[in-house]
Parts: structure tokens; C-alpha cells; sequence
């Protein structure tokens, strides 16, 4: 009788380690893994008017600006499916053209500032204005995209060094 007594004690304790070893409950130290959250998106949250404001804030010489509606954008992109989702125009004082105001207010009298939905469609935008920049003549201007969501488009008045102005402040802003 003591064979088979110390057999059933010797069956049950190797159960018992096989059940625990099968996963049981997780022990109370083990933790679930955690992602790594992901990064935001630069000028994520950020409107048109806000980006400009900050770069005026960063001592560039934006004299004036105006902010277009879906009435008021001349190219009719605002709001479109895959188009931006703000826009404006400002003037800096260093170029020709410091004497148009509101709406008349061109990317040649200064610069602007686009804002879309999403990266991908910031990403197609600027380089479709990249294609027209490079032909030259009338449409040459900087552009600078930081894959985020908002493309800054630079007068091509401006000297190099002063377009690097706005491109480092424009990828210094979060």
C-alpha cells in the first residue's frame, strides 16, 4: 500500500508542475508588453494661421498674411478630397511686392503655409510644387516639407540665406 501511496503523491506533484508550466494564470510580477508610442506627426494639431504666427514669432519679417476660405482660395483646392485643409499667404518685407494685401496676397509677395489632413497627401503636394518650382521663371520658389503635415512654399524674392530663415525655423517647429 505504500508503493501505490507515494506513487499518488508522486503523480499529483507532476501534474501540478505540468499545469503550471502550460500556462496557467500569469504570476502578479509578469507584465503585458507595451508598445512604443508612436511619435506625433510635426505641425500635427496646428493650423495655418498658428504655423505662421510661430514662424513671425521666430523674428522672421512677416509683415501681413491672410488666411483663405474654401470661397477664397484662387486654386479651389481647400477641402478637396486629398488637398489641404488650411491655407495662407503672407508677406515677408524684404520683397518687391509689400503692397498687396488680403487675398491678393501671392506666395511671390512672401511666402504661404499648407496644412493637410494627413502626411502622405503634404508628401504629394509638395511634389507636385516642386515639379512647377523647378521650370523656372515666374513659379521658382522654395519649398520645404518636413514630412508632417504642413508644406511652407517661400518667395523666390528672398535671397538663399534668407529662405534658409524660414526653412529652420519652419523644421524647428514641433
Amino acid at each position: 500500500m505504500r508503493v501505490f501511496k507515494n506513487s499518488s503523491i508522486l503523480f499529483i506533484v507532476v501534474l501540478a508542475l505540468l499545469l503550471s508550466a502550460c500556462g496557467g494564470t500569469a504570476s502578479p510580477s509578469s507584465s503585458a508588453p507595451t508598445s512604443t508610442p508612436k511619435p506625433a506627426v510635426k505641425h500635427s494639431g496646428q493650423t495655418a494661421a498658428q504655423i505662421v504666427a510661430a514662424l513671425k514669432g521666430k523674428g522672421l519679417p512677416i509683415t501681413d498674411n491672410f488666411t483663405y476660405d474654401e470661397n477664397t482660395d484662387l486654386n479651389k483646392l481647400l477641402g478637396r478630397p486629398n488637398q489641404y485643409t488650411g491655407k495662407v499667404n503672407f508677406r515677408d518685407s524684404r520683397t518687391s511686392y509689400s503692397d498687396a494685401k488680403g487675398a491678393d496676397i501671392n506666395v511671390s509677395d512672401g511666402g504661404s503655409v499648407e496644412v493637410f489632413a494627413n502626411a502622405s497627401d503634404a508628401a504629394k503636394r509638395y511634389a507636385y510644387v516642386q515639379a512647377i518650382s523647378s521650370s523656372g521663371g515666374l513659379f521658382a520658389e522654395y519649398d520645404y516639407y518636413d514630412n508632417g503635415l504642413a508644406l511652407l512654399r517661400v518667395s523666390h524674392e528672398l535671397t538663399p540665406n534668407q529662405a534658409k530663415e524660414y526653412e529652420g525655423a519652419f523644421t524647428a517647429l514641433p
